[in-house]
Protein backbone atom coordinates (compact mmCIF):
# COMPACT_ATOMS: atom_id res chain seq x y z
CA UNK A 1 0.00 0.00 0.00
CA UNK A 2 0.78 3.24 -0.99
CA UNK A 3 0.76 6.88 1.35
CA UNK A 4 -2.10 8.68 1.55
CA UNK A 5 -2.26 12.81 0.41
CA UNK A 6 -5.21 14.95 0.86
CA UNK A 7 -5.61 17.36 -2.25
CA UNK A 8 -8.28 19.42 -2.65
CA UNK A 9 -10.56 17.16 -0.45
CA UNK A 10 -9.93 14.37 -2.06
CA UNK A 11 -8.08 11.49 -0.45
CA UNK A 12 -5.05 9.76 -2.51
CA UNK A 13 -3.50 6.78 -2.37
CA UNK A 14 0.46 7.53 -4.03
CA UNK A 15 2.88 4.90 -4.42
CA UNK A 16 6.55 5.89 -4.97
CA UNK A 17 9.64 4.94 -5.93
CA UNK A 18 13.68 5.75 -6.53
CA UNK A 19 15.19 8.42 -6.64
CA UNK A 20 16.42 11.59 -9.08
CA UNK A 21 14.21 13.79 -11.56
CA UNK A 22 10.68 13.60 -10.17
CA UNK A 23 8.30 11.66 -12.57
CA UNK A 24 4.46 11.85 -12.14
CA UNK A 25 3.33 8.41 -13.62
CA UNK A 26 -0.73 8.84 -14.25
CA UNK A 27 -2.11 5.18 -14.75
CA UNK A 28 -3.99 2.95 -17.65
CA UNK A 29 -7.39 2.44 -16.70
CA UNK A 30 -6.32 -0.96 -15.48
CA UNK A 31 -4.97 0.10 -12.54
CA UNK A 32 -1.72 0.72 -11.70
CA UNK A 33 -0.31 -2.74 -10.61
CA UNK A 34 2.69 -0.85 -8.35
CA UNK A 35 4.00 -4.75 -7.72
CA UNK A 36 4.67 -4.98 -11.23
CA UNK A 37 8.35 -4.75 -12.22
CA UNK A 38 8.08 -1.49 -14.47
CA UNK A 39 7.76 0.82 -11.06
CA UNK A 40 11.15 -0.26 -9.59
CA UNK A 41 12.85 0.42 -13.53
CA UNK A 42 11.34 3.58 -13.62
CA UNK A 43 12.81 4.30 -9.74
CA UNK A 44 15.80 3.31 -10.76
CA UNK A 45 16.89 6.95 -12.80
CA UNK A 46 13.95 8.98 -11.50
CA UNK A 47 11.67 9.88 -8.51
CA UNK A 48 8.55 7.72 -9.37
CA UNK A 49 5.28 9.49 -8.07
CA UNK A 50 2.67 7.55 -9.20
CA UNK A 51 -1.39 8.51 -7.34
CA UNK A 52 -4.23 6.11 -8.19
CA UNK A 53 -6.50 8.07 -9.49
CA UNK A 54 -10.27 8.89 -7.76
CA UNK A 55 -12.02 5.50 -7.50
CA UNK A 56 -8.95 3.44 -8.14
CA UNK A 57 -6.63 1.41 -5.67
CA UNK A 58 -7.51 3.28 -1.87
CA UNK A 59 -8.41 6.84 -3.29
CA UNK A 60 -11.84 8.67 -2.58
CA UNK A 61 -14.18 8.99 -5.51
CA UNK A 62 -16.32 12.24 -3.98
CA UNK A 63 -19.40 12.41 -6.01
CA UNK A 64 -18.51 15.92 -7.15
CA UNK A 65 -15.69 14.64 -9.61
CA UNK A 66 -16.44 13.08 -12.30
CA UNK A 67 -14.47 14.30 -15.59
CA UNK A 68 -11.20 14.31 -16.97
CA UNK A 69 -11.13 18.14 -16.52
CA UNK A 70 -11.36 17.32 -12.76
CA UNK A 71 -8.70 14.46 -12.88
CA UNK A 72 -6.43 17.48 -14.72
CA UNK A 73 -7.11 20.32 -11.87
CA UNK A 74 -6.56 17.42 -9.25
CA UNK A 75 -3.35 16.29 -10.68
CA UNK A 76 -2.24 20.50 -11.03
CA UNK A 77 -2.90 20.47 -7.16
CA UNK A 78 -0.95 17.82 -6.42
CA UNK A 79 2.12 18.77 -8.69
CA UNK A 80 1.92 21.88 -5.78
CA UNK A 81 1.26 20.27 -2.78
CA UNK A 82 4.25 17.85 -3.39
CA UNK A 83 6.44 20.95 -4.43
CA UNK A 84 7.57 19.37 -8.02
CA UNK A 85 9.93 21.59 -9.68
CA UNK A 86 11.09 20.45 -13.60
CA UNK A 87 9.67 17.19 -13.11
CA UNK A 88 8.57 14.88 -16.32
CA UNK A 89 5.01 14.18 -16.64
CA UNK A 90 4.00 10.78 -17.93
CA UNK A 91 0.85 8.71 -18.70
CA UNK A 92 -0.16 5.51 -20.18
CA UNK A 93 -3.51 5.03 -22.22
CA UNK A 94 -6.36 6.82 -19.73
CA UNK A 95 -3.60 8.39 -17.84
CA UNK A 96 -2.20 9.48 -21.03
CA UNK A 97 -5.49 11.53 -21.93
CA UNK A 98 -5.22 13.19 -18.51
CA UNK A 99 -1.57 14.42 -18.96
CA UNK A 100 -2.36 15.65 -22.33
CA UNK A 101 -5.25 17.62 -20.47
CA UNK A 102 -3.02 18.93 -17.34
CA UNK A 103 0.18 19.72 -20.42
CA UNK A 104 -2.88 22.01 -22.08
CA UNK A 105 -3.42 23.98 -19.15
CA UNK A 106 -0.39 24.40 -17.03
CA UNK A 107 2.86 23.41 -17.43
CA UNK A 108 4.76 25.73 -15.31
CA UNK A 109 5.81 22.73 -13.13
CA UNK A 110 6.57 20.40 -15.95
CA UNK A 111 10.00 19.61 -18.36
CA UNK A 112 8.46 17.06 -20.42
CA UNK A 113 5.66 15.26 -21.30
CA UNK A 114 5.69 11.58 -22.21
CA UNK A 115 2.36 9.43 -23.55
CA UNK A 116 2.01 5.94 -23.85
CA UNK A 117 -0.47 4.61 -26.00
CA UNK A 118 -2.76 7.72 -24.88
CA UNK A 119 -6.35 7.57 -25.26
CA UNK A 120 -8.28 11.37 -25.22
CA UNK A 121 -9.22 12.64 -28.89
CA UNK A 122 -10.95 12.00 -31.62
CA UNK A 123 -9.17 11.44 -34.99
CA UNK A 124 -11.36 9.81 -37.81
CA UNK A 125 -14.95 10.91 -38.96
CA UNK A 126 -18.02 10.82 -36.92
CA UNK A 127 -18.36 7.18 -37.19
CA UNK A 128 -15.28 5.65 -37.91
CA UNK A 129 -14.26 3.75 -34.19
CA UNK A 130 -10.71 5.31 -33.20
CA UNK A 131 -10.20 3.68 -30.01
CA UNK A 132 -11.88 -0.39 -29.19
CA UNK A 133 -14.94 -0.80 -27.11
CA UNK A 134 -12.95 -1.85 -24.24
CA UNK A 135 -16.24 -2.51 -22.13
CA UNK A 136 -18.26 -4.01 -24.68
CA UNK A 137 -15.76 -6.61 -26.07
CA UNK A 138 -15.37 -9.81 -24.10
CA UNK A 139 -12.11 -9.74 -21.72
CA UNK A 140 -10.46 -12.37 -24.26
CA UNK A 141 -10.81 -10.51 -26.88
CA UNK A 142 -9.81 -7.05 -24.71
CA UNK A 143 -6.79 -9.31 -24.00
CA UNK A 144 -5.77 -9.99 -27.97
CA UNK A 145 -5.87 -6.06 -28.53
CA UNK A 146 -4.47 -5.42 -25.36
CA UNK A 147 -0.86 -7.32 -25.67
CA UNK A 148 1.06 -8.64 -27.91
CA UNK A 149 1.40 -11.78 -25.63
CA UNK A 150 -1.55 -11.96 -23.68
CA UNK A 151 -0.39 -14.47 -21.37
CA UNK A 152 2.27 -11.53 -19.86
CA UNK A 153 -1.47 -9.08 -18.85
CA UNK A 154 -3.01 -12.62 -17.63
CA UNK A 155 -4.22 -12.30 -13.70
CA UNK A 156 -5.69 -15.60 -11.90
CA UNK A 157 -8.46 -13.60 -10.32
CA UNK A 158 -9.22 -16.68 -8.60
CA UNK A 159 -5.92 -16.36 -6.37
CA UNK A 160 -6.53 -12.39 -5.19
CA UNK A 161 -8.34 -11.85 -1.95
CA UNK A 162 -11.93 -10.32 -2.07
CA UNK A 163 -10.70 -6.70 -1.71
CA UNK A 164 -8.17 -6.24 -4.46
CA UNK A 165 -11.13 -8.12 -6.50
CA UNK A 166 -13.46 -5.37 -4.98
CA UNK A 167 -10.56 -2.90 -6.49
CA UNK A 168 -10.26 -4.05 -9.90
CA UNK A 169 -14.34 -3.53 -10.45
CA UNK A 170 -14.36 -0.56 -8.43
CA UNK A 171 -11.79 0.30 -10.52
CA UNK A 172 -13.35 -0.17 -13.65
CA UNK A 173 -16.49 1.04 -13.30
CA UNK A 174 -14.70 4.71 -12.80
CA UNK A 175 -13.23 4.18 -15.81
CA UNK A 176 -16.91 4.45 -17.01
CA UNK A 177 -17.93 7.27 -15.56
CA UNK A 178 -14.64 9.23 -16.71
CA UNK A 179 -14.62 8.13 -20.34
CA UNK A 180 -18.27 6.68 -21.05
CA UNK A 181 -19.89 8.95 -23.17
CA UNK A 182 -17.73 10.45 -25.25
CA UNK A 183 -16.39 6.92 -25.35
CA UNK A 184 -12.62 7.43 -24.03
CA UNK A 185 -12.48 11.14 -25.44
CA UNK A 186 -11.85 15.15 -25.32
CA UNK A 187 -14.21 16.18 -28.76
CA UNK A 188 -12.16 19.31 -27.79
CA UNK A 189 -8.83 18.12 -26.83
CA UNK A 190 -7.47 17.72 -29.93
CA UNK A 191 -7.71 21.77 -30.94
CA UNK A 192 -5.91 22.64 -27.73
CA UNK A 193 -2.87 20.50 -28.14
CA UNK A 194 -1.15 22.96 -29.82
CA UNK A 195 -0.49 24.48 -26.29
CA UNK A 196 1.70 22.44 -25.08
CA UNK A 197 4.75 23.97 -24.78
CA UNK A 198 7.17 21.57 -23.20
CA UNK A 199 9.19 18.93 -25.20
CA UNK A 200 7.29 15.44 -25.62
CA UNK A 201 7.54 12.22 -26.80
CA UNK A 202 4.73 9.50 -27.54
CA UNK A 203 6.17 5.48 -27.08
CA UNK A 204 3.90 3.12 -28.78
CA UNK A 205 3.95 -0.07 -28.46
CA UNK A 206 4.40 -2.02 -32.15
CA UNK A 207 1.27 -4.52 -31.89
CA UNK A 208 -1.37 -1.65 -29.69
CA UNK A 209 -4.59 -3.06 -30.74
CA UNK A 210 -6.52 -0.57 -28.37
CA UNK A 211 -5.53 2.27 -30.74
CA UNK A 212 -3.57 2.24 -33.93
CA UNK A 213 -0.13 4.25 -34.81
CA UNK A 214 -2.39 5.98 -37.18
CA UNK A 215 -3.65 7.37 -33.82
CA UNK A 216 -0.42 8.00 -32.36
CA UNK A 217 0.79 10.15 -35.58
CA UNK A 218 -2.66 12.17 -35.37
CA UNK A 219 -1.25 12.83 -31.34
CA UNK A 220 2.26 13.37 -32.72
CA UNK A 221 0.95 16.09 -35.74
CA UNK A 222 -0.49 18.63 -33.32
CA UNK A 223 1.93 18.61 -30.61
CA UNK A 224 4.39 21.03 -31.44
CA UNK A 225 7.87 19.32 -31.96
CA UNK A 226 6.76 16.12 -30.57
CA UNK A 227 8.70 12.73 -31.36
CA UNK A 228 7.66 9.53 -31.44
CA UNK A 229 9.14 6.13 -31.58
CA UNK A 230 7.81 2.17 -30.98
CA UNK A 231 8.65 -0.62 -28.81
CA UNK A 232 8.78 -4.29 -30.59
CA UNK A 233 6.93 -6.61 -28.94
CA UNK A 234 4.32 -4.52 -26.83
CA UNK A 235 0.68 -3.96 -26.96
CA UNK A 236 -1.36 -1.11 -25.71
CA UNK A 237 0.67 -1.27 -21.89
CA UNK A 238 4.28 -1.35 -23.12
CA UNK A 239 4.99 0.20 -19.37
CA UNK A 240 3.84 -3.92 -18.30
CA UNK A 241 4.94 -5.61 -21.09
CA UNK A 242 7.99 -4.24 -21.99
CA UNK A 243 9.51 -2.43 -18.85
CA UNK A 244 13.38 -2.38 -19.18
CA UNK A 245 12.58 -1.03 -22.81
CA UNK A 246 10.27 1.22 -21.56
CA UNK A 247 12.58 2.27 -18.71
CA UNK A 248 14.85 3.41 -21.49
CA UNK A 249 13.17 4.66 -23.40
CA UNK A 250 11.98 7.23 -20.97
CA UNK A 251 15.53 7.60 -19.18
CA UNK A 252 17.05 8.61 -22.88
CA UNK A 253 14.25 11.22 -22.87
CA UNK A 254 14.47 12.74 -19.26
CA UNK A 255 18.13 12.36 -19.71
CA UNK A 256 18.03 15.36 -22.89
CA UNK A 257 15.38 17.27 -20.78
Amino acid sequence: MGRHVVVAGVNLEIEEAGQGRPLLFLHPGEGLQPTHPWLNRLGQHHRVIAPHHPGWGGSALPDWIGTVDDLAYLYLDLAAELGLEEAVLAGSSFGGWIAAEIAVRNTSRFAGLLLADPLGIKVGGVLDRDIADMHAIPRAAFMRLAWADPAKGEIDTTKLPDTELAGIARGREALAVFGWKPYMHNPRLKRWLHRIDIPTHLIWGEQDGIVSMTYGEAWKAEIPGARMETIPAAGHFPHWEQPDAFAARVRAFTELL
